[in-house]
């Protein structure tokens, strides 16, 4: 509007006031404005951003926000949300997932102008101004204090306020006394889970990731947690990385992290080693070391076919010849000798465990017997025996092995050397292989030299070496290497393994009948399996039905009675899905395979796209955590390890 001038001002005059009718408008305008303002939410004030308008690429479950340049660091990743969608009065919670991105106002963010001004920075002083934008997962819509599932999405503008530390742990079910790490975008938040809570450890655990990506120093700070609440921990070590958790860590990185953590370096109370008899720990000199040897009679005899790689050519002479050892022991009056022990053979389930007190040489020795008979010496001799023994025969009724029994044939003792406690009597033996005769005498040999190699371990039956205390294992807070690092022998370890597996498994089993039974709770349990590709592998899952039966028993029984596995490989492309799919927890480090990650991916099921998409640049230590109590998969900044870890060549 033109300034009115008086007739006759010259340029030099100075401007005169604004008319009265100008001033008023003016003053009415700044009212106004001033009412405007007076008139604002002041809930809007503490809105860190605002829901966007949705376009032809938007999700479902997803909602963009946008934000101030001054509020783009408060919404960090897996920042939690509250979105109060005023137009429909509904509210929601979300976790940002993808962001927070930095957007110019005025013009695209790929336009030449943008791209000039920021290529031009040395010379340029100006910039855009710009916004944030982010990526919200809707995690549910709240309902009288609930979270339900979301049936709608937020309205366009709809604020969006930050969650404090206090209800994102409630909301995040970051609650509970054993701590696992803290939460990739909080600066407080922990990771913790409520070790006694059925959801989590007896539900089953994942713990992958390549070599080098933190397995090794999760599964320490898991040990040494699990002890602290409580928990009796078995640990298979194939390494003999874990044989000296009970010193504290003297490693400069670990006592660097620990330090920025204020955690100080510890080790584990009450460690037990155990070793194999004969072979060495590689902590020798520790003051709590158990040598063992297992019991032949405890396998089952289609786990020991499965582990020992049997064609089916030598598991049918396998079995034929464990069924006739079996009578042999009742012939022999070594098992059963009374009634309850007869009643025993009658609840028998020979795909759990095996026929009591069988030894592997009595086996042995009936394998033996099948390949003397198969011999040309060994078929003169029964030939003569068979013919000597209808002379003696006196009643069609009458069995010819109880004349064998009475009078032995005495060349046989020259001929067939026996070992175990059928040396006694080799007539009764020889006349119970004839009973049950087999042909093929070259597949008799084959077998017979798999079972004398597994003999040459002196895995089983050793006289000096006692058994496996599965009862001290499970003493609260206990912690049970099982030192295998001298074996060298995937097998080996595999028989023991599953051995020690179904003892736990039957003393656990006990333990939790007699605490039901007195109104008492039981010893939670926590086993981990290292290298578990080793022991439960996909290209020989098909081969090994029964030991795959026997961990799907343990797995299953377990949950119910705090009974929890742990499976640790950087190799879960060789687990097969069956064992995949016992998991409920995972502990995902880095990965760097993509046809990995994709079988993973479908795996799991719960892991949100943008989660995945990190886990190929996962710093080591860091890991994706997804656990049954957790209200959605996490990233995670593992814990160090305060315990001493062997470094493994």
């Amino acid at each position: 509007m033109p300034v009115p001038q008086r007739t006759g001002a010259t340029r030099n005059e100075v401007v005169r006031p604004l008319p009265d009718d100008v001033l008023g408008e003016l003053d009415e305008l700044e009212h106004e404005a001033a009412s405007a303002t007076a008139g604002l939410d002041p809930e809007l004030e503490k809105a860190v951003g605002f829901t966007h308008f949705d376009t032809a690429s938007s999700h479902d479950n997803l909602v963009t926000v946008l934000t101030t340049r001054s509020d783009l660091h408060l919404l960090a990743s897996q920042s939690l949300v509250r979105v109060k969608s005023r137009e429909d009065n509904r509210s929601y919670l979300g976790l940002v997932v993808r962001g927070p991105f930095a957007e110019p106002d005025a013009v695209s963010a790929n336009s030449s102008i943008a791209v000039g001004v920021v290529v031009q920075g040395k010379k340029l002083t100006y910039t855009f101004d710009y916004h944030g934008r982010v990526e919200i997962e809707i995690l549910g819509e709240e309902s009288n204090g609930k979270l339900v599932p979301p049936g709608r999405r937020p309205r366009p503008k709809s604020p969006v306020f930050l969650l404090d530390d206090a209800e994102s742990e409630h909301v995040l079910g970051m609650s509970g006394e054993l701590c696992l790490g803290m939460v990739v975008g909080y600066e407080y938040m922990e990771a913790r889970f409520h070790p006694m809570d059925k959801s989590v450890l007896p539900r089953h655990t994942g713990i992958i990731g390549t070599t080098g990506g933190g397995k090794s120093t999760t599964v320490a700070t898991l040990i040494h947690r699990a002890q602290q609440a409580g928990i009796a921990t078995i640990v298979f070590d194939v390494e003999g990385e874990y044989t000296h958790v009970d010193k504290p860590t003297d490693d400069p990185a670990m006592l660097e992290a620990l330090n920025r953590r204020n955690q100080k370096p510890q080790g584990v109370k009450d460690l037990h080693i155990h070793h194999l008899f004969g072979r060495d720990s590689r902590n020798p000199r520790h003051k709590n070391l158990h040598p063992f040897a297992l019991n032949f009679s405890s396998l089952s005899p289609h786990a020991i076919s499965e582990i020992l790689d049997m064609s089916d050519a030598q598991r049918e002479r396998f079995h034929k010849a464990y069924d006739v050892t079996k009578l042999l022991l009742e012939d022999f009056e070594i098992f059963p000798r009374t009634a309850e022990e007869r009643r025993q053979i009658l609840e028998l389930d020979e795909l759990s465990t095996g026929y009591p007190r069988m030894t592997i040489q009595h086996l042995l020795d009936v394998v033996s017997t099948y390949i003397y008979s198969l011999s040309e010496e060994g078929k003169v001799e029964t030939r003569s025996k068979s013919r000597n023994s209808s002379r003696r025969q006196t009643s069609l009724l009458e069995p010819a092995e109880s004349a064998e029994t009475d009078n032995p044939d005495p060349s046989l003792a020259n001929t067939l050397t026996l070992y175990s406690e059928f040396r006694q009597n080799p007539s009764r033996v020889i006349g119970r292989v004839m009973a049950h005769a087999s042909r093929n005498e070259i597949s008799w040999k084959t077998l017979a030299g798999k079972l004398h190699h597994l003999r040459r371990l002196k895995l089983f039956d050793v006289g000096t070496a006692p058994g496996v205390d599965y009862g001290s294992m499970l003493t609260p807070g206990r912690v049970s290497v099982i030192d295998l690092s001298d074996t060298d022998s995937p097998q080996l370890n595999n028989l023991v393994i599953a051995d020690i597996l179904r003892g736990l498994q039957e003393t656990q089993e006990a333990r939790y009948q007699r605490a039901n039974e007195q109104g008492q709770s039981v010893t939670p349990v926590l086993i981990i399996i290292e290298e578990a590709h080793e022991f439960l592998s996909a290209s020989r899952i098909a081969q090994m039905p029964v030991l795959f039966e026997q961990v799907a028993r343990i797995a299953k029984r377990g949950r119910k009675r705090w009974l929890g596995l742990a499976f640790v490989t950087q190799l879960p492309q060789h687990l097969p899905n069956e064992v995949l799919g016992l998991l409920n927890n995972f502990i995902i480090h880095k990965i760097t395979d993509s046809t990995v990650t994709s079988r993973m991916q479908r795996t799991v099921g719960n892991i949100d796209e943008s989660l995945w998409s990190r886990v190929s640049r996962l710093a080591p230590g860091q890991a994706l955590v997804s656990f049954s109590s957790f209200t959605r998969p996490l990233m995670v900044a593992v814990d160090p390890a305060p315990v001493k870890r062997l470094l493994v060549e």
